[in-house]
C-alpha cells in the first residue's frame, strides 16, 4: 500500500511537470510568446520575468517579441545596455538556427 501511495505522488510529479513544459512551449524559455507574462517551473504565472530569464531564453533563440519590445524600456543605463546584448543575442541564434535549418533543407 505504502509503495503505491509513493508510486503515486511520483507520477503526479511527472504528470505535473510535463503539463507546464507543455505550457510554456517545450522549451526552457518560460515566457508566454502571446503575452509576455513569465511562467515559472511551478505554474505561477508573472508580468514579467527577470533579465536572467530573458538572457536564458535569448540563448535559444526563442524570446517573444512582445518582450523584445519592452526589454530595457526602463532603467539606467547599464540595464538599457544589458537588454541590448540580450536582443542582439537572441537575434544571433535565431538567425544561426534558420541558416542551419535552410541548409539542412538544401542538402535533402
Amino acid at each position: 500500500m505504502r509503495k503505491l501511495t509513493i508510486l503515486g505522488i511520483f507520477m503526479c510529479v511527472i504528470l505535473a511537470t510535463g503539463a507546464t513544459f507543455a505550457f510554456v512551449g517545450g522549451n526552457s524559455c518560460g515566457y508566454d510568446p502571446v503575452t509576455g507574462n513569465f511562467i515559472d517551473r511551478n505554474g505561477s504565472v508573472y508580468s514579467f520575468g527577470t533579465m536572467d530569464d530573458a538572457a536564458a531564453c535569448a540563448a535559444e533563440g526563442v524570446l517573444p517579441d512582445v518582450v523584445i519590445s519592452r526589454l530595457g524600456k526602463w532603467g539606467d543605463a547599464s540595464i538599457k545596455a544589458k537588454a541590448e546584448e540580450i536582443k542582439a543575442l537572441n537575434s544571433k541564434v535565431k538567425a544561426e538556427k534558420e541558416a542551419a535549418k535552410a541548409k539542412t533543407i538544401e542538402n535533402k
